[in-house]
C-alpha cells in the first residue's frame, strides 16, 4: 500500500457558508454560520460534533441537496450548481431498496449514467468484491445484518467512482466490533491505489473514529453549528489507538468540547461567575433525570470526584452525551466542573444519600428553581382553564431559543417536571398542565 505524500488540489470549498430554515410559525432557525471549509484531494477529513450541530446539512450542501442561505459552494473552482456529481454519500441507514437484492441495489445509481449492461455488471461485481460482500449478491436486505447492509451502502456509493465520498455517520448503528471492522476497512480503501477511492469527508461525534481516521479534524460548536477549531492528525496509518500521540490527541479534543459545554467564565475581578448559558431561560441538554441520578451514583463510588475522562468511561457514554449530563448536573447545583474535574457540591452529595420521595423531592426543590419551569408554571396558571397547549409552550419558547430543536426541548422539560412532580402532560390532547394534587390543594386554599 502507498501513502499519499501530501493533498493536492481543492475539490470542493465551503465559503464562508450559512443555512437558515424559516419554521412555520415565520421564524427563522439557523443552522449553519459561516463555515470556511477545503475538501483536498487525497486526504480524509472529518468534522466532529454533537448530535444537532448541522454536520448532516452542511454534508447536504456539499451535495448540492440543498442550497447555502449565504455564501457559496465550490467545485473545482467553479459555483456548484444542482446537485454534485462528484460526491457519493453513505448515511447511518444505507436506506436500501427491500425489493432489490444486493446486486440490483449497487447498480441502483449506475442506471442514470446510461452504461451498457455488461460494463455496468461488471462494475457491481468489482465493488461487491471491494467490500467484501462477495457472495451475497442475490441476497435481500432483510437477510443481512447491519454490518453487511452498511457494506452494501458502501457499494453503492463507490460504485459511483465518486472523486469524493461522504459518510455521515455510517457506523453509529452498528455494533463497536463491526464498527472498528468498518473503519479499517474504509482506511485501507483509501490507502489501496488498485481502486479509485482518493478522498472521504465523514461527519461524526465519536471522538475515537475521528482521531483514528481523519487527517484533518474540525471540531463544530453548536446554536448555531459552526467550527470551533481544526485540528491536524499527521499519525501515519494504521493508527496504533494505544500509541502516546493518540491518546494525546484525543485528550486535546476532548478539553475543546469541554470547554465549548461547560466553560469557566471570570468576572473582571478575576472571581469565578456563573457561566453565560445559566443567564435567561436555561437550556436543558436532551438527557433524563435519571441520568442525573446514575451520575451522582457514580460520583459517589469514586469518593466524590472523578476527571470527566474517567466518568465518560466509567459510564460507557459517549463522550458528547457524558458533558451534557455532567451540564444539566452543575444547572441544577448538584456538581462543579472545576477544570477537566466533576464533583460533588454539597447539595450532590445530599441527593445520593436519599430514596424515594424524599429524592424526589429534593430533585423538585432544584427544578423549581430553574427560571424556565418558573415561566412554563406562570403561563399555565394565567391561562383561563389552567392548562396550555404543546404548540402554545413551543411558539413561546421560540422566542428565548431560537436556535434550538424546539420538540426536544420540550420532551426533555416534560420529562424534569414530570419527575418532579410539577407537571402534568396528556400525550393524547397534547396539553401541560399541573398535577391534579397541586390544583385541589389550590382549590381547598
Amino acid at each position: 500500500m502507498m501513502e499519499f505524500e501530501k493533498p493536492k488540489e481543492s475539490l470542493l470549498i465551503l465559503d464562508k457558508v450559512s443555512k437558515r430554515f424559516t419554521l412555520e410559525n415565520g421564524r427563522e432557525l439557523e443552522v449553519l454560520k459561516n463555515i470556511n471549509v477545503s475538501v483536498l484531494e487525497g486526504e480524509i477529513i472529518a468534522f466532529l460534533g454533537p448530535s444537532g450541530c448541522g454536520k448532516t446539512t452542511m454534508l447536504k450542501i456539499m451535495a448540492g441537496l440543498i442550497e447555502p442561505t449565504q455564501g457559496q459552494v465550490l467545485v473545482k473552482g467553479k459555483p456548484l450548481q444542482g446537485i454534485n456529481t462528484r460526491l457519493a454519500m453513505v448515511f447511518q441507514n444505507p436506506a436500501l431498496l427491500p425489493w432489490y437484492t444486493v446486486e440490483q441495489n449497487v447498480a441502483l445509481g449506475l442506471h442514470q449514467l446510461r452504461m451498457p449492461a455488461k460494463a455496468r455488471d461488471q462494475r457491481v461485481e468489482e465493488n461487491i468484491d471491494l467490500v467484501g460482500i462477495g457472495g451475497f449478491e442475490g441476497a435481500y436486505p432483510r437477510e443481512l445484518s447491519g454490518g453487511l447492509r452498511q457494506r452494501v451502502g458502501l457499494a453503492r456509493a463507490l460504485a459511483m467512482r465518486p472523486e469524493i465520498l461522504c459518510l455521515d455517520e455510517p457506523f453509529g448503528s452498528l455494533d463497536a466490533l463491526t464498527a472498528e471492522d468498518l473503519r479499517a476497512e474504509v482506511v485501507d480503501l483509501w490507502r489501496d491505489h488498485k481502486n479509485e477511492l482518493r478522498t472521504v469527508v465523514m461527519v461524526t461525534h465519536d471522538i475515537y473514529e475521528a482521531v483514528y481516521m481523519a487527517q484533518r479534524i474540525y471540531v463544530y460548536g453548536e446554536n448555531p453549528g459552526h467550527i470551533r477549531t481544526v485540528l491536524y492528525n499527521p499519525m501515519p496509518y494504521p493508527r496504533d489507538e494505544r500509541s502516546p500521540k493518540y491518546r494525546e490527541l484525543v485528550e486535546v479534543i476532548h478539553a475543546v468540547i469541554t470547554e465549548a459545554l461547560i466553560p469557566e467564565e471570570e468576572s473582571s475581578d478575576g472571581t469565578q461567575v456563573q457561566p453565560s448559558w445559566y443567564q435567561g431561560l436555561e437550556n436543558l441538554p436532551p438527557v433524563g433525570p435519571t441520568e442525573i441520578v446514575g451520575l451522582l451514583e457514580v460520583l459517589e463510588g469514586a469518593g466524590g470526584k472523578m476527571d470527566i475522562f474517567e466518568l465518560a468511561n466509567e459510564t460507557e457514554s459517549e463522550f458528547g452525551h457524558c458533558l451534557a449530563v455532567v451540564k444539566t448536573a452543575e444547572l441544577l447545583d448538584f456538581v462543579d466542573t472545576p477544570k477537566q474535574t466533576v464533583m460533588f457540591t454539597k447539595l450532590g452529595r445530599n441527593l445520593v444519600k436519599t430514596e424515594g420521595q424524599e429524592r424526589r423531592d429534593l430533585f423538585s426543590g432544584q427544578i423549581n428553581q430553574l427560571r424556565v419551569f418558573q415561566v412554563i408554571l406562570s403561563w399555565i396558571e394565567e391561562s383561563p382553564d389552567k392548562e396550555i397547549s404543546h404548540d402554545e409552550v413551543v411558539n413561546r419558547l421560540q422566542g428565548y431559543f431560537p436556535n434550538e430543536k424546539l420538540d426536544r426541548l420540550f420532551e426533555t422539560l416534560i420529562a424534569f417536571g414530570r419527575y418532579a412532580e410539577i407537571l402534568a402532560y396528556d400525550a393524547n390532547t397534547l396539553m401541560l398542565s399541573l398535577p391534579e394534587d397541586e390544583e385541589e390543594e389550590e382549590e381547598e386554599v
